[in-house]
């Protein structure tokens, strides 16, 4: 019993210790101008929806938008997510748009990072909500 609770305890730790990864005060910046500008394609991405275009016009509109923004062809939108995509689409914007928001305040990078998660959870891709993370 004790080995599990230590075994337990040091996964815990592990885990903790990846999910605060470090960031620089430039990354932190960098993150929040592309939570920010992902928010703003995934607002197109909604208003092409809303305006009744063609799921084609939309997925082409969203390549242009989103490309190297975002994961996958839904502008980091799980695709189960986009049977309503004005609303989903609409929500990760507003979770995006918060992130940046909250990135640019000065808040710790930790306590933005969950409430991007909380806030995206089930509609976007990854622990970014959609957003293709990377430094150089």
């Amino acid at each position: 019993m004790r080995t599990l609770f230590l075994l337990l305890a040091c996964t815990a730790a592990f885990a903790g210790a990846a999910f605060a990864q470090e960031h620089t005060p430039q990354q932190v910046a960098e993150d929040a101008l592309r939570h920010s500008a992902l928010a703003q394609a995934q607002e197109l991405s909604a208003q092409c929806f809303a305006d009744h275009k063609s799921k084609e016009d939309c997925i082409t509109l969203m390549k242009q938008q989103c490309s190297g923004l975002a994961i996958g062809k839904f502008c980091g939108l799980r695709e189960e997510a986009s049977a309503d995509p004005v609303k989903s689409f609409q929500a990760t914007a507003k979770a995006n748009k918060d992130a940046a928001q909250c990135m640019s305040s000065g808040k710790a990078y930790e306590d933005c990072l969950w409430d991007l998660q909380t806030a995206c959870h089930g509609l976007g891709i990854g622990k970014f909500c959609g957003m293709v993370h990377s430094h150089s």
